[in-house]
């Protein structure tokens, strides 16, 4: 069904592809990225301040560091990224004997390590990756057979395992062994289709998922955020102000604000113009609390 929610534009940033939200808990704000336009951006949620800082080159994901800070995946390697200056300081590059590829959306999991997919720069074929970052900046191969992995995820009690592959149209589901401690860290199981391809609007993006098990999909093209159960079912969708939403986050001091990246990438002039807020940041109430996501424990 679709619910006749509201949502709010926190940020009109104009970004080229808005990605990758994180909700920063001890610091009250939202961590965000334009990947194209080589930003992050910060948006403090209670005083409503924003600020931005120059990473120097395209940034794919992002996430919380343990110790402060921040984890990221940039074109062709894993690092840490210092939020107040934008300065990354890279601890492995496993894509680098491969320019025709580059990392994509990423998240810390529950097992203290950051996960990320990889993706070929001209969209075709099935050579994109799934990698697992340690704490020692140890990084191993874990899964293949992608085009564009997108938006990785877990259940609220860390056993299974989510990423969407967006040409195909579908969300898969591997059972994540969190009883595998270091160094080693998750293990997967068999890949199993989560969602069927063409059950919402666009294409599957950036998710999140609640405190119930449900995933919220960030429907690229699609013009809206789609929640599935855990069965793979469409529970609700909910209608955004632009086309292409990218990503979506739980924030708040109760998870309880679903917050939305977008971008304006591959738009032409006249739908630019018809979509004025395209690229901004954006949150509504979804009604239903968040599950934690992890921390980089590196």
């Amino acid at each position: 069904m679709t619910e006749g929610i509201s949502v709010d534009l926190l940020h009109d940033a104009k970004a080229r592809l808005g990605e990758s939200p994180v909700w920063d808990a001890e610091a009250g704000c939202i961590w965000w990225i334009d990947c194209i336009g080589k930003r992050l951006h910060r948006r403090s949620l209670a005083a409503g301040a924003t600020a931005a800082v120059d990473v120097g080159e395209p940034v794919h994901s992002i996430g919380l560091r343990r110790g402060g800070g921040l984890v990221a995946a940039l074109a062709s390697g894993f690092g840490r990224l210092d939020p107040e200056t934008g300065a990354f300081r890279a601890l492995s590059w496993p894509e680098e004997a491969r320019p025709d590829y580059h990392f994509n959306d990423g998240k810390c999991g529950p097992d203290g390590r950051f996960w990320a997919g990889s993706m070929p720069r001209n969209y075709t074929g099935d050579g994109g990756r799934l990698y697992r970052l340690g704490p020692d900046g140890a990084v191993a191969r874990i899964a293949d057979g992608f085009t564009v992995p997108n938006g990785p995820g877990w259940s609220p009690d860390g056993s299974v395992f989510y990423i969407a592959d967006s040409p195909a149209g579908a969300i898969f589901r591997y059972a994540f062994d969190l009883a595998c401690g270091p160094p080693d860290g998750g293990v997967l199981g068999p890949r199993v289709v989560a969602v069927e391809p063409g059950l919402a609007p666009g294409w599957p993006d950036g998710m999140a998922v609640d405190a119930e098990g449900c995933l919220w999909s960030a429907r690229w093209d699609g013009g809206c955020i789609a929640r599935f159960t855990p069965q793979g079912a469409v529970d609700r969708v909910v209608d955004m102000p632009v086309s292409r939403p990218t990503s979506c986050a739980f924030a708040g001091p109760d998870l309880d604000i679903l917050v939305v990246t977008s971008g304006t990438a591959g738009m032409d002039k006249a739908t630019r113009a018809a979509e004025p807020l395209a690229g901004g940041l954006f949150a509504f109430s979804p009604g239903v609390k968040g599950a934690p996501v992890g921390t980089f424990s590196g």
